[in-house]
């Protein structure tokens, strides 16, 4: 990736911070912040709520907006290379396309608990798009699991950044950035534990080499 790319959570927190009196500004930013790193979003959007700047459920509709737009963008990549030579030659589905009738009677559980692990969304999404599975179905299922982890996520740190921030204002931000960090990895590693997680994980190991034929 170009240097553009490598935002930190301080860097994204500091540019959405200057926006504070424009909520709806505010809101934009943050949606499309997810874009460039979801997870720093999230953090920034939580310490942003943990600071006062503003208010929770208009950075949580804001975060999970702009996930559930990114994710219907994969779905949408998938769909497109379907119809395309060129994309099917380069993008990452080839192991996922060999897993369609596994993935069919389990569309629900295997799209929720893709939110929580990185490294599965991009091939699971793609192949979800290029077998246009149900459409609707899995919008529906990408903005309840953005929803349930925004709110957890923005709630929770912020919470404790708040009941940190007397000690001081340094102490409440560092807290609620370490819980955070902590909460990623936790839900990451508890979820990776399930059996239809393993499962999907290991789709995620797609091979990239040479064209794929359309069904």
């Amino acid at each position: 990736m170009g240097e553009w790319m490598q935002f930190s959570p301080d860097d994204v927190l500091l540019w959405v911070q200057s926006l504070t009196a424009e909520p709806m500004m505010l809101a934009l930013a943050l949606a499309l912040a997810t874009l460039i790193t979801e997870d720093g979003a999230l953090i920034t959007g939580s310490l942003l709520v943990g600071g006062g700047m503003v208010s929770p459920w208009l950075a949580i509709g804001a975060l999970a907006f702009g996930i559930a737009a990114g994710d219907m963008g994969l779905y949408a990549l998938g769909w497109t290379a379907r119809e395309s030579r060129f994309l099917r030659a380069r993008l990452p589905i080839r192991r996922a396309i060999r897993l369609k009738k596994w993935l069919e009677p389990r569309q629900t559980p295997v799209l929720f608990l893709s939110r929580f692990l990185p490294g599965t969304r991009l091939p699971t999404y793609l192949t979800f798009g290029f077998f246009r599975l149900p459409p609707l179905h899995f919008a529906l299922v990408m903005s309840v699991a953005a929803m349930v982890w925004c709110s957890l996520m923005v709630l929770f740190v912020s919470e404790i950044q708040r009941l940190v921030t007397p000690i001081g204002g340094l102490a409440g931000v560092g807290a609620g950035l370490v819980v955070a960090l902590l909460m990623i990895m936790a839900a990451q590693r508890l979820v990776g534990r399930t059996r239809h997680a393993r499962a999907l994980a290991a789709a995620g190991v797609a091979d990239k080499g040479g064209p794929i034929d359309a069904p």
